[in-house]
């Protein structure tokens, strides 16, 4: 029993890893033309991270709307999600903070 609930917990963290769909929330630490660096938003100080790197373009929808990249700034707390197939073009932004 105990092995089966395993199985199970495990093949539902595969799925969610491998769906891509998450909330994750990333700090903007840099921003070059339309090119992103984003950081875990919630981070150790002495704790080193992997930048994530995206790509944004003209039809890259910034809070439901085609904005340019002149309305996000360091530091913003946001959410993305990858354009389909197309990765590190990014499809949307949702700025939470």
């Amino acid at each position: 029993m105990r092995r089966t609930i395993r199985l199970l917990i495990l093949g539902l963290f595969i799925v969610c890893v491998l769906s891509g769909c998450s909330n994750e929330e990333y700090v903007i630490e840099e921003i070059q033309g339309n090119q992103l660096s984003l950081g875990p938003e919630e981070q150790d100080p002495e704790a080193s991270y992997t930048l994530t790197e995206v790509t944004i373009d003209d039809q890259t929808k910034i809070d439901g709307r085609t904005n340019p990249v002149s309305v996000l700034k360091p530091g913003d707390i946001i959410r993305f999600e990858y354009r389909k197939d197309k990765q590190p073009l990014v499809a949307t932004i949702e700025r939470v903070n």
